[in-house]
């Protein structure tokens, strides 16, 4: 759980300067378009780990390494609700009777446009054309990040059950 938590915390500063590229363009905050690399680690450890609410577990793990780190941006302490409800809404999306590729895709883009707008909302205060072009970059990120759990979460059962055969 540890490991993938802050591989998702690390990812998104990975990722962040290339998508800041488009949103400083646009004059927007980049870090909604970098979101989904980060949650598609949660959405991996979430799957991975038998632990109930490990999603929001995990985001609140998150939450508290970010602000040790100094890595919360402008959220400052609100970082405790905008990284924990991201991985509350994986879990809830778990529960949906969605599987595979499709339901790992709506799980991640549902928790990068519910951070999306509850970052907007406590720090942002973005309106009209903005606000909109940003929930949509959220929702394409939660999509791409979906799809690489998905990829990633693959290649592990198939490694499991490679192991299992072995004699």
């Amino acid at each position: 759980m540890a490991l993938v938590l802050a591989l998702g915390l690390f990812s998104k500063r990975i990722v962040s300067p290339v998508t800041n590229l488009l949103t400083d363009f646009f004059r927007i905050p980049g870090g909604s378009t970098a979101v989904g690399f980060s949650l598609a680690f949660l959405l991996i450890g979430r799957e991975t780990i038998s632990v109930p609410f490990a999603g929001t577990l995990m985001g609140l793990a998150q939450a508290g390494l970010a602000l040790a780190l100094g890595m919360s941006g402008y959220h400052g302490a609100l970082a405790l609700i905008t990284y924990t409800l991201p991985g509350l809404v994986l879990d809830l999306a778990s529960r949906l009777p969605l599987e595979g590729l499709a339901g790992r895709v709506l799980a991640c883009a549902l928790a990068c446009l519910s951070s999306a707008a509850l970052s907007n909302e406590l720090v942002f205060h973005l309106r009209g054309l903005s606000l909109v072009l940003w929930l949509m970059l959220a929702v394409l990120s939660g999509v791409a990040g979906g799809w690489l759990a998905h990829l990633v979460l693959k290649r592990l059962e198939r490694t499991k059950r490679q192991e299992k055969q072995k004699p």
